[in-house]
């Protein structure tokens, strides 16, 4: 017999019964607990459907939280209540073509011409519903041409007032083909007007907004004309074929190819990210250009400046007898035409085109010492009566007309004026976004590294004295 205690309690058998029915109970109390759930969630209290956890509002009150924001003013989030509003289930074709057109106008007055164009086609891939499609046409054109997309906007137009399915196909035109590949009408405008844009990239400095899309327009009139596009397709095609030559010679294996490619993008990447910088940062407004102008208008002063016209001889004795017949009525014009030496101005009268002002140098008269002097104190429509001597030669001088100092209005140098400002902008940015990234890289230059080091005994001299 076992000295061993036993802590167990003795089994207690119930009847099978008695275990089924209490396994019955537990499974129905579960699944009233779980029914109750589900009709509290689905009904809420008053009946209702209640606001989901996740926030989502119902489709009457996301409309009116969209159609509030947009009564404020508040464009992008009025943008986003509407994309909102359009993830609500149940929407038809023709709603979610009028929410796409409302979002549309909505980033057109923005002045994001990209998304509104994007917004305008997600809604007529929808419907082209009759009663926004004009409206729909006439904004597309206009973020087209305010994105400077002409080529795509000729085959816009082509394609919307085509009574047929030619204008869709107005672009499809193959105009010459490389093997397999064809070369169509639309890929060689795009590739003009990327051209064009590349060119015009070189003058961002120089240029607004508008004057360059004016440019813009008028290179693209010349390169599209039927002799340029003809040129333009055949560097394309030339450039094309070369390429591959390359490719098939295997010219990228070469190492010293290599290094110029490497090199070619390490600068081309360097310049993009600049471009990026400046793209981001710099926003230039009409107030912007006129506040500019006010804080340096004596940088805009139109110096005193004359109008000339002379007549070149070899000696003073010739200028002597000019001057006698000039004074005898003889017209000024006519008498340069004769006698004059001066080949460039011969035939024009004598006249020099150029305005001349007192400080700089008088490019028809080189040398003349006292020329501007003798100019500025004769009369506008007077001959000067005595002989001015240059490098080369002697001049008889009539002075045709003469400006006064004054100061440039700002519809004169705007131009100017904007260049100014811009170069001034880019400095600041480039400056900055390279300080910074000194600091991210951890630069050091060893300035002292660079200079040569000085023999001794000429340093001990410098240091004697």
């Amino acid at each position: 017999m076992s000295n061993e205690l036993n802590l167990t309690l003795p089994e207690r058998k119930r009847p099978a019964s008695a275990v089924t029915k209490w396994i019955v109970v537990l499974l129905l109390c579960v699944l009233a607990v779980g029914v109750a759930n589900i009709a509290v969630t689905i009904l809420g209290r008053n009946g209702k459907a209640p606001v989901p956890a996740n926030g989502t509002l119902s489709k009457t009150a996301q409309q009116d939280l969209a159609l509030k924001l947009e009564k404020q003013g508040l464009e992008v989030q009025a943008a986003a209540a509407w994309q909102e509003y359009l993830d609500i289930p149940g929407l038809g074709d023709a709603e979610r073509a009028k929410v796409w057109y409302r979002i549309g106008k909505i980033y057109q007055e923005m002045g994001d011409p990209a998304q509104a164009l994007d917004s305008f086609y997600r809604s007529e891939s929808f419907r082209k519903d009759d009663e926004i499609a004009s409206e729909i046409g006439r904004r597309t054109e206009e973020c087209l041409e305010q994105l400077g997309k002409y080529a795509a906007l000729r085959y816009e137009l082509a394609e919307r007032v085509s009574a047929d399915d030619s204008g869709a196909t107005a672009g499809e035109k193959v105009v010459a083909e490389i093997g397999a590949q064809k070369i169509t009408q639309a890929d060689l405008d795009r590739r003009i007007e990327t051209e064009v844009d590349r060119q015009l990239e070189q003058f961002a400095a120089f240029m607004p907004d508008e004057q360059r899309n004016a440019q813009k327009e008028r290179m693209l009139k010349q390169l599209t004309s039927a002799e340029g596009r003809m040129h333009m397709l055949n560097q394309l095609v030339a450039e094309e074929i070369l390429y591959r030559r390359a490719r098939e010679s295997k010219l990228t294996d070469d190492a010293a190819v290599r290094d110029l490619l490497q090199d070619m993008e390490r600068k081309l990447l360097a310049q993009k990210v600049v471009e990026q910088e400046l793209g981001s940062k710099i926003n230039i407004t009409p107030s912007d250009v006129d506040t500019y102008y006010q804080a340096h208008q004596a940088e805009y002063v139109q110096p005193e400046r004359a109008h000339i016209s002379h007549i070149l001889v070899e000696t003073e004795d010739e200028v002597s007898k000019v001057l006698e017949r000039l004074n005898a009525g003889e017209a000024f014009d006519t008498l340069a035409q004769e006698l004059s030496q001066d080949t460039a101005t011969k035939e024009a009268g004598g006249a020099v085109e150029v305005w001349i002002t007192k400080d700089a140098p008088i490019a028809a008269l080189p040398g003349a010492k006292d020329a501007a002097d003798l100019i500025f104190s004769t009369e506008a429509g007077t001959v000067i009566q005595q002989p001015i001597a240059s490098d080369k030669g002697f001049h008889v001088v009539l002075v045709r007309e003469r400006e006064a100092e004054r100061q440039r209005s700002i519809e004169e140098v705007r131009q100017q004026v904007y260049q100014a400002l811009r170069s001034q902008k880019e400095g600041e940015v480039q400056e900055k976004l390279l300080n910074e990234l000194r600091d991210t890289y951890d630069v050091v230059i060893h300035q002292s590294a660079l200079v040569k080091d000085e023999p001794k005994d000429a340093a001990e001299n410098g240091d004697a004295k």
